[in-house]
């Protein structure tokens, strides 16, 4: 991944319309309703955002090494009123700096652009019992095609601009088995390309 702030900023600020969307889907096929949200990487916060905005029983934490992104993030949520929920740490993603079993739910949007089996491994590690990660690519199998398609070409851009990645659902398989998680990992292709795993 080609780590340009001003590219990322641009895609997360033009992903906007589409987070509520992600947010309900990844509530409602999780089953959790309260609880700790972590939101990693460089595409994080808006989905954190929403989360939070939609369950009054989260508190959320976004992580990742960019400062601009966290300020982003810290703003948005001043702004939309949730800033007591939300906490953000300034570093790498891998090793996920949390301790075992610490959070309910966790996502990793955009995620095929830096995965790894150590990453999706770690995510599983954070994951208390019953918890949730939903982790890899695209809009979500609920976002309306109306609000896909203003942002889809430039979105597209924007990616290919930053080195995205082609991942086939075979390659998400794989990197599931070789995180040895195959049995509670489900790979699924509605919506984009995601990776949902439960502990």
């Amino acid at each position: 991944m080609i780590r340009d702030e001003v590219i990322i900023r641009e895609i997360n600020t033009l992903w906007l319309p589409v987070y509520p969307y992600m947010a309900d889907h990844l509530l409602a096929v999780s089953g959790v309703r309260g609880g700790r949200f972590l939101d990693l990487g460089p595409f994080a916060g808006g989905l954190a955002l929403n989360i939070l905005r939609k369950c009054e029983t989260l508190v959320g934490t976004v992580i990742d090494e960019s400062e601009l992104v966290l300020r982003w993030v810290k703003m948005m949520a001043a702004e939309g009123g949730y800033a007591s929920r939300l906490s953000t740490r300034r570093q790498p993603i891998d090793p996920i700096p949390q301790a075992d079993a610490a959070c309910d739910l966790v996502a990793v949007r955009g995620a095929f652009f830096f995965l790894t089996p150590t990453l999706l491994r770690e995510v599983k590690r954070v994951l208390r019992p019953g918890g949730f990660g939903w982790v890899g690519g695209g809009y979500g199998p609920t976002t309306p095609d109306d609000v896909i398609a203003p942002i889809a070409h430039r979105s597209r851009m924007l990616n290919e601009a930053i080195g995205k990645r082609r991942i086939s659902p075979e390659d998400a398989q794989a990197m599931a088995r070789m995180a040895g998680l195959e049995e509670c990992t489900r790979v699924v292709t509605e919506g984009g390309l995601w990776l949902e795993v439960r502990a």
